[in-house]
């Protein structure tokens, strides 16, 4: 007999296609915004709601799968994404900062507006006091994209402190994992996803009222 998720995990699943139908909404009001003008920052969003998309059906399949080694990969994934479109709001010249991802520069290698290099631990740091929960996951996830001690623990199945013996079971389904696992790295991944939302909406506003943002960083300025 198979294997089956309960309620709860379903229900966590179902906001992935939530998130998918918001995120074409966005791409077509972006590809619409002032006069269906395009700038090097719409490709560069247009590539990340792609590469979201495709890894929200991934992990779907996945979490059905139980296979949580990748699950938790690709979660890893996800947040990447995130923090990278994120850095487009950190730099001087969000245009020319896009030109040259497209252009295959290393984002870890350019610098944001104050000089500090793009890292993924500078851009968790910089997101991590409005999402406290980002900077743990992010490390902890980290072991999962490279062969590391994660690896190492996750085919145990049982350690026997008074005998001493360790039970390994090595399948490609991760049956020992509770409900509670399979919740927290879906809803870890909709949290992702809805941090790129946020600024894939403030890129959009960007783009349809440049008068409007161009008074504000004028008015900030002043005030700065």
């Amino acid at each position: 007999m198979s294997e089956k998720h309960g309620q709860e995990v379903l229900k966590a699943l179902e906001k992935l296609e939530e998130r998918k139908i918001k995120l074409l909404d966005l791409a077509q009001k972006m590809f619409s915004a002032y006069g269906g003008s395009l700038y090097p920052v719409d490709l560069l969003a247009i590539g990340a709601i792609k590469r979201i998309i495709s890894m929200s059906g991934g992990i779907k399949l996945l979490v059905n799968e139980f296979n949580m080694i990748c699950a938790r990969s690709l979660l890893r994934l996800q947040i990447d994404t995130a923090l990278r479109f994120f850095a487009v709001f950190l730099v001087k010249k969000p245009h020319d900062f896009a030109m040259k991802i497209l252009g295959g520069e290393q984002i870890n290698r350019m610098k944001d507006s104050s000089g500090e290099r793009l890292t993924d631990a500078y851009l968790v740091s910089k997101l991590a006091s409005e999402h406290t929960w980002l900077p743990t996951v992010y490390k902890n996830l980290s072991g999962y994209v490279h062969f590391s001690d994660q690896h190492l623990f996750s085919p145990i199945q049982n350690i026997n402190e008074k005998t001493g013996t360790i039970e390994y079971v090595i399948r490609e389904k991760d049956t020992k994992y509770p409900k509670l696992s399979w919740v927290e790295v879906i809803d870890c991944f909709n949290e992702a996803t809805d941090i790129f939302i946020k600024y894939l909406e403030g890129w959009i506003f960007t783009k349809s009222n440049p008068e409007i943002v161009e008074k504000l960083k004028k008015e900030l300025n002043k005030t700065g």
